[in-house]
């Protein structure tokens, strides 16, 4: 770490798009959390789950960054994961915008929204957070492997994309699971209902026309 603090110039960074489009996608993700999604008042429902993704994206943080240094050579893996990390930091400010701020609740929060967005990207994926979430990652592993100092870095941050993928896969079947049940919603609206014709509609969960 001393090394890389060492190395670390403030005018270099900030003329490399790549640790631009980085810190964009790590500072979407904490307002995502601390902003956008609040956590509930009384806990998460379910913290054991929310502990694994903290430890998971705080570990692809540190694997990380090395992108906040600026890189030897410019390689088309960097620039493809430029690419992806722009599309993460557009379709993630699409998404805030469009749900605005405390309006759906944390991953793992154990919340029951009071009513479905449909427009947005949420007319495209059911859940446009998450599909912004893994863009960025996957742009993060992607310009981080195009690196000549990656290392070992890269192998292990791909252990820690697999186990986001595991991560955001459960937190979409728990979310989608109490919305159809209907828990917690002290009977305001038949959310079951008007989710199953949501999801009518919008078939795919994270990137339209897949899956």
């Amino acid at each position: 770490m001393s090394f890389f603090i060492s190395n670390f110039n403030p005018i270099d960074a900030l003329s490399s798009p790549t640790f631009i489009l980085y810190s964009g996608t790590l500072l979407n993700q904490a307002y995502a959390i601390l902003v956008n999604f609040p956590r509930p008042s009384n806990g998460f429902a379910y913290p054991g789950h929310f502990a694994a993704l903290a430890s998971i994206s705080g570990a692809s943080t540190l694997l990380s960054l090395p992108l906040l240094l600026p890189a030897s050579n410019d390689s088309p893996l960097q620039m493809i994961g430029n690419t992806l990390m722009t599309m993460s930091v557009s379709l993630f400010s699409w998404t805030a915008y469009t749900t605005q701020r405390g309006r759906l609740p944390a991953i793992f929060g154990g919340k029951t929204p009071n009513f479905i967005i449909d427009f947005g990207p949420f007319a495209y994926v059911r859940h446009p957070a998450y599909t912004a979430y893994l863009l960025g990652w996957t742009g993060v592993f992607t310009a981080l492997a195009g690196r000549d100092d990656s290392g070992w870095r890269t192998p292990a941050l791909a252990v820690c994309l697999l186990g986001l993928v595991v991560v955001y896969r459960t937190g979409v079947q728990m979310e989608e699971k109490q919305i159809l049940s209907g828990e917690e919603n002290d009977g305001k609206v038949d959310l079951g209902k008007k989710y199953r014709e949501y999801m009518g509609r919008v078939r795919c969960r994270w990137l339209p026309g897949l899956f």
